[in-house]
């Protein structure tokens, strides 16, 4: 016995109850039905039966029934007038296809999903019809056109079913038989290296450019996307260098294409001078929030001005800062952060002198430290500071993040 048979033994089994044929008795005389929304009735009671089956075998058992005359036989539903509840909506299946394939066209995915808005009217007599017979067993109209359509758009396009994380998504909307497309974004990860000073992460009104145009615009160019947002692990001010790799990811909006060239596009961008690009990849919307989450420690080059000059014996008491700092949020960003106190640990503190009074540090600190204001105290909204432990005002003049320890 295949398995398909056995599953129509076991739904005969079932249909032997009194109380299941009885349903169906009463769901056959509230109105014609067609076999997919009779089915559906009793789409709980078994799987792996298609719903048109399974309300064949329904509409068979009820016949064989002692009441068999008030009820109509399968071949007389042959000819019935339409469905009282979908008006036939699943014989339409084919054209809704049609006008599904011509809407991705040559769109590129290799998954997809089938949603629809559903029409209200239909949605009223289905529920109708389940407070009469009980739709405790019965599996929403909407479901079985959506996957039902769907199966039909993997025959014809060789695209793969994906609930979970489909590329596209063909909105069908019952009521005005329109077909429309929700493009998921394209996701791209990777690590940068900012190579100069004056370039902001991401876009911003003060400057001509940034590193999500420098990454971004070749990729969506070859993408065919209409924009891009840029996530990355942290971001340097502008007018700081990262000279370690610093992860992101790289979205791209209603891309049409998905199939790209990684190595020509890192060769196009690393070519500008400005940003350069490794590790490009796919990647997943839900690793845009595993990168949120990711808090690595960091390491800085700092060059700091003195205001006076502070011999050798003063400069090892930078190593007083290694530990705890107390930092509120500094003024120069309090317009868009809230005024907050944060605790944040230096690692590792060294330093080497490059003039009377210009010295380079090389911190490592906790991630969310802030390393201009660890030098300067920001009026004493850092403490301690390089300015308070040498007992003189002291600025950072460059700054360069040297690496940022993800794998550790």
């Amino acid at each position: 016995m295949t398995e398909r048979a056995w599953r129509k033994t076991r739904l005969a089994d079932a249909l032997a109850r009194d109380d299941l044929r009885q349903r169906a008795r009463q769901a056959l005389a509230a109105g014609p039905l067609c076999d997919a929304c009779l089915g559906r009735l009793f789409a709980k009671v078994d799987t792996g039966l298609a719903n048109t089956d399974r309300g064949r075998l329904v509409r068979e058992a009820v016949a064989a029934s002692p009441s068999a005359q008030a009820c109509p036989s399968a071949e007389a539903s042959l000819s019935a007038p339409a469905c009282h509840v979908c008006h036939n909506l699943f014989d339409t299946l084919d054209p809704w296809a049609v006008r599904a394939e011509a809407a991705l066209g040559s769109l590129e995915s290799e998954t997809f999903a089938v949603a629809s808005h559903a029409d209200p009217r239909i949605v009223r007599r289905e529920q109708a019809l389940w407070d009469d017979v009980g739709g405790d067993l019965a599996e929403p109209y909407k479901q079985h056109f959506n996957r039902s359509l769907g199966t039909r758009l993997w025959q014809a396009t060789g695209r793969e079913p994906d609930l979970a994380r489909p590329e596209v998504i063909v909105l069908v909307d019952h009521r005005t038989g329109g077909v429309t497309l929700r493009i998921e974004p394209l996701f791209l990860a990777g690590r940068y290296r900012k190579l100069v000073r004056g370039l902001p992460q991401c876009r911003w009104k003060a400057w001509p450019t940034s590193i999500q145009d420098i990454v971004g615009e070749p990729v969506r160019r070859a993408a065919d996307g209409d924009d891009t947002r840029f996530h990355g692990c942290g971001r340097e001010d502008t007018d700081v260098r990262c000279l370690g790799q610093r992860p992101f990811i790289l979205e791209v909006r209603r891309p049409k294409r998905r199939r790209l060239d990684w190595a020509a596009l890192a060769a196009e961008i690393n070519a500008t001078g400005q940003v350069e690009v490794d590790g490009l990849a796919p990647s997943a919307r839900a690793d845009v929030a595993r990168l949120k989450g990711l808090q690595p420690d960091k390491s800085y080059r700092a060059v700091v001005e003195l205001a006076e000059d502070v011999d050798d014996a003063a400069l090892g008491r930078l190593a007083d800062l290694v530990g705890v700092v107390r930092q509120r949020t500094p003024m120069r960003v309090l317009k868009r952060r809230p005024n907050r106190l944060r605790r944040r640990r230096v690692r590792n503190l060294e330093w080497k002198r490059l003039g009377p009074r210009l010295v380079e540090l090389t911190v490592r600190a906790q991630a969310g430290t802030y390393i201009k204001e660890l030098v300067s105290s920001d009026g004493g909204r850092t403490r301690p500071s390089v300015a308070e432990v040498l007992g003189t005002p002291a600025k950072c003049v460059e700054l360069d993040v040297t690496a940022i320890h993800v794998a550790e």
